[in-house]
């Protein structure tokens, strides 16, 4: 069988065994719920699978007019459909999944000369695909469709959109420009400081962002994996698309830094998808969820974020004023004026602290992590500030730190409790 055929076939057979399992789901009646899960299960492991065949030598695919970043269209979104629709769409234990699938990878791949030539070491590159990308979304279908795993869902949904729209596209537009990622940097270093310092500046509301739909939303960017609650807080006090508008910057630096037409004309292009169609579906099916939401986004911009906050509940810094290094800072946080924050002293709040504690409706933070939520509340500098501490994992790095300075656990007496006569 020739190249041509063997590469028709590694798209059709995947496509009619997604099909088959997704009319009997339909028979079941539990076809709708699982199609989310699907959908980001195989978008992760397409990403995975491109990353792969980027990053190693273990195979050569004939030439193809779909080549990709070095593979078949048809043979890498077959590899995904059959990773990461068909096991959420059929059923059944991921783990099994795994097994059946690391044997039948091993027994066809040999089978696909002359579309595929193998390396001496394919087998390790076997083993990479089924542990860094075949393992993963397995778990992210499983995950996002029985609605475990929180952090897990969030950090997996981020490698899918990263690798999407931080990488496979901008990768694309460059090399229809002539152009690779080398050509970002190739700067003099002023420009290379300068570019360096508008990503982070860009890209530390966009992490925030999506840090603050899982930590108080208790949710998922992805639009059928959503909050729970409707978040307004975090960088999303300041405009209502953080994400979006975060995006369509790192795109823009990265066309401005490479000169790539191509992908200004991308960034155009999700700009006008963002503002013509994303932003009307997210009205109308957010206001219909939260009855607050129509009066938040006539508070907040989408492109352009406020100086200060919009404050829709009030919150609490409580800080000890027996410590004198915690009572300075209380007051230096005191003197910027963040919206809506009240200092208690810790030493009357209703449970015992033994960090300074940020408390609001839904949500409560400890230690630095707390400083930087008052910070969020005062303007947009700060609260760009606030929300680099907070990152996840950086906040822990950060708390180290400062336990380190000075600015650890206190020992604060236990609150008095009056008891009624």
């Amino acid at each position: 069988m020739g190249a041509a055929a063997l590469r028709n076939l590694t798209l059709l057979v995947p496509v009619l065994a997604v099909v088959g399992a997704a009319v009997l789901r339909h028979g079941r009646g539990d076809l709708r719920p699982r199609v989310p899960a699907a959908v980001l299960a195989t978008l992760l492991a397409w990403v995975g699978v491109l990353a792969v065949e980027a990053a190693g030598a273990w195979w050569i695919f004939a030439p193809a007019p779909t080549t990709v970043l070095g593979m078949p269209v048809e043979t890498s979104l077959g590899w995904a459909l059959v990773w990461g629709a068909l096991p959420v769409l059929a059923g059944g234990r991921p783990v099994l999944w795994w097994l059946g699938l690391a044997w039948v990878d091993v027994l066809v791949v040999p089978q696909l000369d002359p579309l595929v030539a193998l390396g001496d070491g394919w087998l390790v590159g076997e083993a990479v695909l089924l542990l860094a990308v075949a393992a993963p979304a397995l778990v992210l279908g499983w995950a996002t469709f029985e609605r475990r795993w929180l952090g897990a869902r969030v950090v997996l949904q981020g490698l899918v959109f990263t690798g999407l729209f931080g990488w496979v596209a901008p990768t694309l537009a460059l090399a229809r420009d002539g152009l690779v990622w080398r050509d970002v940097l190739d700067h003099p270093m002023p420009v290379r400081v300068v570019l360096l310092v508008a990503l982070v500046a860009f890209g530390v509301p966009t992490l925030a962002a999506v840090a603050e739909l899982w930590r108080v939303g208790r949710g998922t960017p992805f639009p059928w994996d959503p909050p729970a609650r409707l978040v307004t807080t975090g960088p999303y006090a300041y405009l209502h698309n953080p994400m979006q508008a975060g995006t369509v910057a790192l795109l823009g630096v990265l066309a401005a830094a490479a000169g790539s037409v191509a992908l200004a004309l991308g960034v155009l292009v999700a700009l006008v998808f963002s503002v013509a169609v994303a932003e009307p579906h997210e009205r109308s099916g957010l206001a219909a969820r939260w009855p607050g939401h129509a009066a938040y986004r006539a508070s907040v911009r989408g492109w352009l974020p406020r100086w200060r906050p919009v404050v829709t509940t009030p919150a609490t810094l409580w800080v000890s004023r027996s410590c004198g290094l915690c009572r300075s800072t209380g007051d230096a946080v005191r003197g910027l004026g963040p919206r809506g924050v009240v200092l208690g002293p810790a030493e009357e709040a209703p449970v015992r602290l033994t960090r300074m504690r940020f408390s609001e409706e839904g949500f409560e933070d400890r230690g630095v992590a707390a400083l930087a939520r008052a910070l969020e509340r005062v303007s947009l500098p700060w609260a760009w500030v606030g929300w680099l501490v907070r990152l996840p994992m950086l906040d822990r790095a950060v708390q180290v730190v400062a336990d380190a300075c000075g600015l650890g656990p206190r020992d604060l007496p236990a609150p008095v409790r009056t008891v009624a006569p």
